[in-house]
């Protein structure tokens, strides 16, 4: 009983009588995309076509051709493949990185591209971490796209350290067409399975997903895909109301139109997690619940009363200083260091996808009182 996940094909609006006679001049403007968004279904057996098209045989090789390359790291300690860090985390603390030896890192490329490419393993829809193309903005539109007043936002505890191997190839074992893969036999032994099990055993250390590798978030969207379907269709009539679900990362978001129990359906999402046997746990001191009224701050961004996505007048009027002063610095001689002309750079843009005329609106604003182009000067000086 697989979980197959597939691409969802572009959306069409239909065209109206009036726009129909006054004839189209773009025909991109009726057509939606959605070049990120996939739908996920739960099926007893997968159809004969499907499985005729799927050459599980070249998969199981290809994995076999992978762990042959990769002899002389299966044969070393796991530890000494990696260089560790720390780093501060926003909230407070520090974040511990463990970041792969080159070796290490151009095979767990070559496995996460395997993954993609020869399985075209996927997400499921409502996840919008470590998906190109998507971010906490998009995350953040699926609720007000919904109108949402009211919203339950839940974390996970020690997300990536506390998955396990045995989590991850239990819930790969789900998806099709891992679930081909693992069922292949060759006389009494599990060809498929012990091959994906030596391959997936590259990408852990001390029994954990190590943060810092690039295959690390690609297997939690790919372990997450049969919980996210079980919350994502049971929270769209749960109780009675119509929740909306996405997930980014361990961060958990659930709102609806009308005020609802948050202790229910929190624990519906336990209950979840423990029906799939996760390793990990629901962080209940970050669990936090409040209505669209008040100071509702998700993903770093605010939906507000209004239902309008912002960054907030604090950081607004923080943005607006930072240009003045990097304006009024290079005029005096005092030029702003490489870092932090990017962060510059990197504020606009995404203030931008969140805000874009507002923030335009500002930097015009800016550059007319100094009479330079502002983005012009951000280019000079990042090619310098």
């Amino acid at each position: 009983m697989p979980y197959i996940t597939i691409k969802q094909p572009p959306v069409y609006r239909q065209m109206s009588f009036e726009e129909a006679i006054a004839g189209v001049d773009d025909l991109s403007k009726y057509v939606q995309p959605n070049i990120t968004n996939t739908r996920t279904y739960f099926v007893e057996q997968p159809n004969q076509r499907l499985l005729e098209n799927t050459d599980v045989d070249n998969m199981i090789a290809a994995l076999k051709a992978f762990n042959t390359s990769k002899e002389s790291l299966f044969v070393q300690s796991r530890k000494s493949l990696y260089h560790s860090f720390h780093i501060p985390k926003s909230s407070g603390g520090l974040r511990r990185i463990d970041a792969p030896l080159p070796e290490l890192m151009t095979a767990l490329r070559e496995l996460k591209t395997l993954f993609e490419i020869n399985m075209f393993a996927l997400y499921h829809t409502t996840a919008f971490a470590y998906v190109k193309g998507r971010s906490t903005i998009d995350a953040l539109k699926r609720h007000q796209r919904n109108e949402s007043k009211w919203f339950l936002k839940l974390d996970f505890s020690n997300f990536f350290g506390s998955t396990t191997q045995k989590f991850v190839f239990a819930m790969l074992s789900q998806l099709f067409p891992f679930s081909e893969i693992v069922k292949s036999r060759e006389g009494s032994s599990q060809v498929g399975a012990g091959e994906l099990k030596r391959a997936l055993s590259l990408c852990f250390l001390n029994n954990g997903l190590p943060q810092g590798t690039p295959i690390s978030p690609f297997l939690t969207n790919l372990m997450m895909i049969a919980v996210d379907h079980k919350l994502s269709n049971s929270l769209r009539s749960f109780d009675s109301r119509r929740f909306v679900y996405t997930r980014y990362a361990d961060d958990l978001l659930i709102s609806c139109k009308i005020d609802f129990d948050k202790e229910k359906v929190q624990q519906f999402v336990i209950d979840t997690l423990s029906e799939f046997n996760a390793p990990f746990s629901i962080n209940t001191a970050k669990t936090r619940y409040g209505s669209a009224a008040g100071r509702n701050w998700n993903l770093g961004l605010m939906l507000n009363g209004n239902n309008q996505i912002t960054v907030g007048h604090k950081r607004k009027k923080e943005f607006k200083a930072m240009l003045d002063n990097y304006i009024r610095d290079r005029k005096s001689g005092r030029g702003w260091e490489l870092h932090d002309i990017q962060v510059l750079g990197g504020l606009i843009s995404y203030y931008r996808m969140v805000e874009r005329d507002y923030i335009n609106y500002l930097i015009k604003q800016c550059g007319e009182k100094h009479g330079v182009g502002i983005e012009a000067c951000i280019k000079a000086d990042l090619s310098a």
